[in-house]
């Protein structure tokens, strides 16, 4: 039988999968992918299935790099990029950049 404390922290650890699945697709949804190189998603996605923790560094970089470039282009930064490059980073499991 398994304890009502054990219970509680694996519902709240399902609520959370589920919660960071959701902000993925809200991600995703927020990226004006048609401003991009239309194989950038793919790439990530691509990067995220296999755990590719280096090409998701690189892509954070360039998005972070080519931001203000990206925004004088087509009037907006690539936060919205950025921001589905770290959910990908966050769900492949790699470290986080400040640890």
């Amino acid at each position: 039988m398994m304890h009502a404390t054990r219970a509680r922290t694996l519902l709240a650890a399902v609520g959370l999968a589920a919660a960071l699945l959701a902000a993925g697709c809200d991600t995703a949804q927020q990226v004006p992918w048609a401003s991009y190189d239309s194989a950038l998603q793919p790439r990530i996605d691509a990067a995220t299935a296999t755990r590719d923790c280096a090409a998701l560094r690189g892509y954070l970089a360039a998005a972070n790099a080519t931001s203000t470039a990206h925004e004088k282009a087509t009037g907006f930064r690539n936060d919205a990029l950025v921001a589905y490059i770290q959910a990908s980073q966050h769900e492949a499991g790699c470290p986080s950049a400040g640890g």
